[in-house]
Formats: structure tokens, sequence, C-alpha cells
């Protein structure tokens, strides 16, 4: 890994966005002036041996609790999702056909876990197999060796310690095959990384299961040969 730790100075100026409202568009979270603008999907997988038609997502009962701990046991889930192991890759287009609702731009895990009522299904699931498939198809579309920068935005939850123990933002220089490290040690994607010539931005917004992308068409088109990688274009 070929991350260096960077002071910010102005560096993260050009991120500055307004305060997004419920009736704004997502390219707006973006700096504007790119070509294209993605809402790309991190991936599921799904444990394909869990009936879900038999699991109750009931919890006005004693019965009922004691009945999803014996579902739980049984099919091996933890916290309500399967285990990593017993994944296997599935598309959300798949999962939207499953419930009977729209394939588009509104379609993501948040849609997903409005079909059950606000309750996430236990057969859907990550882990660090897909995720680290995904992340180097995002990596070799950006150019692996492009200069990058990573940023943690306090405002998103995800920061850094100073020496007194403040929380606070943080900037990192290297280059884009770095993107993977940063999730490895981390356990999320930083808030921004975007090329240090500004040619392309991405964000992740705090707890979102997805990116938004602001691009090049050709970047875009390189995405979109990627059968696996699911996005959605921005108006």
């Amino acid at each position: 890994m070929s991350l260096q730790s960077v002071t910010i100075t102005d560096q993260v100026d050009w991120l500055a966005t307004p305060t997004l409202g419920p009736d704004s568009s997502l390219r707006e979270a973006l700096p504007r002036g790119f070509a294209a603008y993605l809402k790309i999907l991190t991936p599921l997988g799904i444990d394909r041996r869990i009936p879900l038609a038999d699991y109750s997502f009931s919890t006005q009962s004693i019965e009922a609790l004691n009945n999803r701990v014996n579902f739980w046991n049984t099919y091996q889930i933890v916290g309500g999702r399967p285990a990593p192991e017993n994944l296997t890759p599935i598309s959300y287009r798949e999962i939207a056909a499953s419930l009977d609702v729209a394939y588009d731009a509104s379609f993501d895990v948040g849609a997903i876990r409005h079909q059950y009522n606000g309750h996430w299904p236990p057969n859907l699931g990550y882990n660090d197999v897909l995720e680290a498939a995904f992340i180097q198809e995002l990596v070799a579309a950006l150019g692996a060796s492009t200069p990058t920068y990573f940023y943690g935005s306090l405002d998103d939850g995800n920061y850094r310690f100073t020496t007194g123990n403040d929380l606070t933002d943080w900037l990192e220089l290297g280059v884009v095959a770095d993107l993977g490290p940063v999730f490895q040690r981390d356990l999320d994607y930083p808030s921004y990384a975007f090329a240090a010539d500004h040619s392309w931005c991405l964000r992740h917004p705090e707890d979102a299961g997805w990116l938004l992308l602001g691009c090049s068409e050709s970047v875009r088109n390189v995405l979109h040969a990627q059968p696996s990688l699911e996005f959605f274009d921005l108006a």
C-alpha cells in the first residue's frame, strides 16, 4: 500500500456541495462538470439454502422470538445475516424481479429493506470475496496507477483520532489500487476517493449500500462492459 497521510489544506475544497434535501438529485452530492454521473450498487450475496418463505420477521411474542432463534441456528444466520462462506453472488436485477418491483435508480439495499417492512432478509449479505472482486473492477476502470486522494469526513462518521483523542477528518494520497487495502483496513469506503487531477470522483455517503461516481464517458463505458457490476445513470 503506497498511501501517505496528507495535511488537509485546499485539496478537498472542490468537493463542497450544498446540503441535500429530500428532493435533491443524488448527482448533486458530487462536484459538477462530469460527463457521466452513476449510482453504483455494491455487491450482495445470497445463501440459497435458506427458505425465506418459512421465515417470520415477527418479534411480537416469546414463541416468535424462539422460532427466529431456531431458524437462525439451523441456517447459520448471525445477527440477521447469513454466514459469509455460504454466499454466492446475486444481482440486484434478480432481487428486484423476485420482489416484483422496478429495477431502476431507486432500487438499492434501502428498497430491499422497505419491501420487508424495514427488516433485512436473512438470506442476503456481504462477504470479503464479493467486495474484493467489485473493488477490482472499479480499480481497473479508474486506472490502477492513477494518483488518488482518499478522504474521510467527520460529517459522514468517517474520522480519525488526533493525538489529543479528538475526532478529525483525514486525507491520504496514493493510487487507485489502494482502494482495496483502504477498504480492508477500515471495513468501509472513504467518504470520497478522487483522482488528483479531478478527472473522476467517487462518493460514499454514510451507511449507503451504494457509491456515486462522477467520471468521463470512457470510464462509464468501461464499467458498463463489466457484466457483474450494476449501476444506474443519474439524470
